[in-house]
């Protein structure tokens, strides 16, 4: 990859955010010697502790999970570049609805059964649902062969992935479950779930005073060149924009020639490119 590629938090504000978020949580957790009582059981839906559905999503239990959760979603922040920060917003927030209400459902379930279920503190599910769309929707840059067998640049994310799910027995595996479900029912975009937007005015209110913070930058706009032909009319010949050619080789798209093509056909629109990308 050139120097001049995308690199670190570069288009990928809310993804730093996030780690910023669950990091602080946990630490501010273990100073109050709190973090064991997170997670989410029967109990705290009998108590109407129902804030704990969602704050239970932004704290881990132990460091090791933590460090192992933020290296992949240091991973995941190609799908913010792949969709845009507005639009990888939408979609953690999606999932975090989805995800929290199979979790109550499933501790009630549970209960019905006279089976005691506990949800562990930390944001499995939701990690497990963008894994999902980041096996679905992010190309392999190249493959390699150890000892006779294929494997992809994609596998230290796997790897990582098993680590956290299997470092704490079998506790999380309900979270993995609902998750990846999650995970499917989104990408399959059951009852428009990808087309989810936050009203205007939230818009409005988030790009005024929140993206400046979190450095969500607007993309500029483009200028297409043009040439005389026949010196009777100009006409637009659009020309692929380099940035944006280097932007979605650093998404994983290797083929140059297919990049030129989508830009060309989308009229340099790195988002609407990366959509003829991922389904072509």
């Amino acid at each position: 990859m050139s120097d001049s590629g995308f690199r670190g938090f570069t288009n990928a504000s809310v993804t730093k955010l996030s780690m910023v978020a669950f990091s602080a949580h946990t630490f501010l957790s273990s100073i109050m010697d709190t973090r064991h009582m997170h997670h989410l059981q029967y109990e705290n839906l009998k108590r109407h502790q129902y804030h704990k559905i969602i704050t239970k999503n932004s704290v881990f239990s132990n460091s090791g999970s933590l460090i192992f959760s933020l290296l992949l979603l240091y991973q995941f922040r190609i799908l913010e570049r792949q969709r845009g920060s507005s639009k990888y917003i939408c979609y953690i927030i999606t999932v975090e609805i989805l995800t929290s209400t199979l979790e109550t459902l499933y501790i009630i379930v549970m209960n019905t059964l006279n089976i005691k279920a506990i949800i562990p503190s930390g944001p499995y599910a939701i990690l497990a649902s963008t894994l999902y769309l980041y096996y679905k929707t992010v190309p392999e840059s190249f493959t390699m062969k150890i000892l006779g067998i294929n494997f992809s640049d994609k596998i230290f994310s796997y790897l990582l992935a098993f680590q956290l799910y299997f470092s704490e027995s079998i506790s999380t595996l309900p979270s993995l479950i609902i998750g990846l479900i999650s995970g499917i029912l989104y990408n399959s975009n059951i009852l428009g779930m990808k087309n989810w937007r936050f009203p205007k005015f939230i818009q409005n209110i988030f790009k005024k005073y929140v993206a400046p913070i979190v450095g969500i930058k607007k993309t500029r706009s483009l200028s297409i060149p043009t040439q005389n032909i026949n010196n009777t009319h100009r006409s637009q010949i659009i020309t692929p924009n380099e940035e944006y050619i280097k932007l979605l080789k650093d998404m994983g798209f290797t083929n140059e020639d297919r990049i030129k093509q989508a830009l060309i056909q989308t009229n340099n629109d790195p988002t609407r490119a990366t959509e003829i990308l991922i389904n072509s």
